[in-house]
């Protein structure tokens, strides 16, 4: 393609920015349709434990192994891999008739979403043509933690009112998902392959002078995605068990607040310092935590609501400020390394809530499991506020 046939830089901007949210919406689709193929597959919580972490363990083999790949190749590449990718998994979602179908589909929607997380997030920094270089670390987080939310929205409402409640969703995603296909192909290169011999080797990292800055962000970022995981497996369970709410959008519904609050967070404050939404994100995080685990042992919707809402201003400041501070920390050859770190960090925070629930549920019963795992994250946030509030040393050179 000739470089006059590509599109301008604030469209492929926007073809990025849609790209990334599109491919984390179709990561979080499942989430209300695991109770109607377990009805349809007979299995239980158990399996659908296995079901989300095969997902989190395709994002981060995607991330350890080729995070920063995007620095050696080129970001559109890598971008087209993750599309591909995705039109696979999507593929096993359509025709499942097994677990193991949806076990394919869920580790290669994780891929997917791997490798999308740090090349487009590297090629928003790059592409931006504004002044404000704080636009693309907004926007990349909102694509984020959107698509996150926004996916069990929209699988809730296809479930509930919709024919085919288990597979028309996803023949209109693999739609989109082919036409934002055909959208990249006119995006240009931010980033052209500048080595003659690619180095297959794990590219995950950040420079030493960036480490300190790379350590604080990360230690946010871990509890900060297990509030999001914690609510992605209790607010279904909560809605449906305690308030005898069957109604699937419903469930997505309140997920989706939590979410796209974080979102309207970092669109109000995205003109603040990284460190100053870290030091107020955290705090609310732990507010959060205290009044969802409240809500939960007390069946108060009242307090497990108002977590919700804070939770997502906590969520998004904290989330915002890690990646802008990192951002901020590392040159450009090693922003897509750097990058693949920080989300490394925020998948394992993912990934806790619903393996370690579902490894004490046996043991100490539903209730007891959540209790201690929340327990443990308000220990880590609190942590991670100590941290972040020690004024941080200048990051030097190399």
């Amino acid at each position: 393609m000739a470089p006059s046939d590509r599109i301008g830089r604030g469209t492929s901007f926007a073809v990025i920015a849609a790209t990334f949210a599109l491919l984390t919406t179709g990561g979080t689709i499942p989430i209300p349709l695991y109770t109607l193929w377990g009805a349809d597959l007979g299995f239980g919580a158990a399996t659908t434990t296995w079901i989300f972490a095969i997902y989190v363990l395709g994002t981060l083999l995607a991330l350890i192994f080729f995070g920063g790949l995007s620095d050696q190749v080129g970001r559109r590449p890598l971008a087209l891999a993750a599309l591909g990718i995705t039109v696979a998994s999507t593929l096993f979602f359509l025709f499942a008739a097994n677990v193991p179908m949806l076990l394919a589909g869920r580790f290669f929607s994780g891929v997917g979403v791997g490798l999308i997380t740090s090349a487009a997030t590297a090629a928003l920094a790059e592409v931006y043509p504004g002044p404000n270089k704080a636009i693309p670390a907004v926007v990349s987080t909102a694509a984020n933690m959107g698509g996150l939310g926004l996916g069990p929205l929209v699988a809730g409402f296809f479930a509930e009112y919709l024919p085919a409640p288990s597979t028309l969703i996803f023949a209109v995603f693999i739609t989109l998902v082919a036409a934002i296909t055909l959208l990249t192909l006119f995006v240009p290169e931010t980033n052209p392959r500048r080595v003659a011999k690619i180095s297959w080797a794990p590219r995950v990292g950040v420079p030493r002078a960036a480490r300190s800055i790379y350590l604080r962000s990360a230690v946010a970022v871990f509890p900060t995605f297990t509030l999001l995981g914690l609510f992605s497996s209790l607010t279904p369970r909560f809605i449906r068990e305690t308030l005898d709410v069957d109604n699937l959008l419903v469930a997505g519904l309140a997920t989706f607040i939590l979410f796209e609050v974080g979102v309207t967070a970092q669109l109000v404050f995205r003109g603040r310092e990284p460190r100053w939404s870290i030091l107020r994100g955290l705090p609310l995080l732990i507010l959060s935590l205290g009044l969802v685990l409240t809500g939960f042992l007390l069946a108060n919707l009242a307090l497990f609501g108002l977590g919700t809402v804070i939770g997502g201003v906590g969520a998004g400041l904290s989330f915002l400020g890690g990646l802008g501070q990192l951002s901020r920390a590392v040159p450009h050859e090693s922003h897509a390394k750097s990058v693949a770190a920080y989300f490394i960090a925020a998948q394992s925070g993912l990934a806790v809530p619903v393996l370690t629930i579902g490894a004490l549920s046996g043991p100490l019963g539903l209730t007891g499991a959540t209790t201690a795992v929340i327990g443990v994250v308000l220990v880590l946030a609190v942590a991670a506020l100590v941290v972040n509030a020690r004024t941080p040393r200048p990051v030097g050179n190399g």
